[in-house]
């Protein structure tokens, strides 16, 4: 019985309408009404799993028989300790551990403070004012030099990665703020889109409010960064300074947008109260499809058991999120592989006359024929693990 003391029990906040539990069993969470939590508080503090069992039902004065409450335990309980076993489910297609979660503690235990309500309220206030007023002074805002050479084109990649990093520390520091442990930083690549990463697991522990902060921070730790650079720029006019804020702005888009899983995906899970909202959303279309082929459910969708903003906010999120996917793999993944095979044989081909004739290539078809081929090797790698997975799923049936 020791193994069910070593379950750590605390409220979950979410939108559903009855009361909600964290499970935290070696590191893994799970999410739990009241009736299951009931069960394995007294799993904790009987001797035995039979007295437990009878404790309950006593407890819930018939509500349940023995029946149902072993199959309960059997069921919904004891696969938490064979998950224990098994491989976390990865959320990328590929990921690597760059920096352990000791390497970054000085950092992020250094920088907790920055979240403090007088600190992180009023420098967002004041990046996004001077933000808007980028946007609305700047000349020739979307303008490309045609001068750009390979030597800015690398000091923008040097940029990027550094921000990103940056972003992440952002997040590890408002976990060391909330008083809860992060993990390392990564490298991953989620669809076709390589992206770092930090281990914010125990995230589940807090106040929705409060993981909101963690899954902003990011965010808000690239806008000192915004913040240097828009200085910079005012008093400068630099093109490679409008090039960095335009990359920053364009980061902040992507890394919001609530379709994939980044941090606007969190946030909005967060704001709406419905953890593993990908999941619900797939969940809500099972059962619709099942009750239009008159098939019987044994579980009520998570949608039917929440508030009224998780449940408009939820079937909101599902018919758009379903649209954008669908947008995503059906017209722009498709356009993409169209003007790579009308393209590249032709910039392949004005290569090899350069390279034939003694001449230097120019730097926009190099530029040009890398991405590509870059691009080209992102979507062939995720098309791989999305064929793989599903070959897994049918040689299980």
């Amino acid at each position: 019985m020791n193994k069910y003391k070593q379950i750590h029990i605390q409220n979950f906040s979410s939108a559903s309408v009855k009361e909600r539990f964290l499970l935290v069993y070696n590191g893994r969470h799970y999410e739990a009404g009241a009736p299951v939590v009931d069960l394995i508080r007294c799993l904790q503090q009987e001797n035995t799993q039979e007295e437990a069992v009878v404790a309950f039902v006593e407890k819930k004065k018939g509500m349940f028989s023995y029946a149902q409450v072993e199959d309960v335990i059997t069921r919904l309980i004891q696969p938490m300790f064979a998950d224990d076993a098994k491989p976390r489910k990865r959320t990328f297609l590929y990921e690597r551990e760059l920096f352990s979660a000791s390497v970054i503690d000085r950092f992020s235990d250094a920088c907790s403070f920055l979240f403090r309500k007088t600190v992180m309220f009023p420098l967002m206030i004041a990046v996004l004012a001077a933000d808007i007023c980028f946007f609305c002074i700047t000349d020739n805002l979307l303008t490309f030099n045609g001068s750009a050479n390979a030597y800015m084109v690398i000091g923008m990649l040097i940029f990027m990665v550094a921000s990103s990093l940056f972003h992440e520390l952002g997040h590890a520091s408002a976990c060391k703020h909330f008083g809860i442990r992060h993990g390392g930083i990564g490298f991953g690549l989620y669809l076709n889109f390589p992206v770092l990463y930090t281990d914010v697991t125990e995230v589940w522990r807090l106040r929705r409010t409060d993981r909101c902060i963690v899954n902003l921070a990011g965010v808000y730790f690239q806008m000192y960064i915004l913040l240097a650079v828009l200085a910079l720029f005012y008093a400068t006019g630099s093109d490679t300074l409008r090039y960095m804020i335009l990359t920053l702005n364009l980061g902040f888009i992507m890394t919001l947008n609530p379709f994939f899983k980044f941090d606007g995906y969190w946030i909005a899970s967060d704001v709406l109260g419905i953890p593993n909202l990908r999941n619900r959303s797939k969940e809500l279309l099972n059962y619709l499809y099942s009750r239009i082929r008159g098939r019987a459910e044994s579980e009520r969708p998570y949608l039917l058991q929440t508030n009224r903003l998780g449940r408009y906010g939820l079937l909101v999120y599902t018919v758009v999120v379903n649209l954008f996917m669908g947008y995503y793999f059906f017209y722009i993944l498709p356009k993409f592989m169209v003007n790579f095979v009308a393209s590249f044989p032709d910039e392949i081909h004005q290569l090899v006359l350069y390279l034939s004739n003694g001449m230097a290539p120019s730097f926009a078809l190099l530029r040009n024929i890398f991405m590509q081929l870059v691009l080209l090797g992102l979507v062939g790698f995720m098309l791989y693990n999305v064929i793989r997975k599903l070959k897994v799923n049918v040689g299980r049936r």
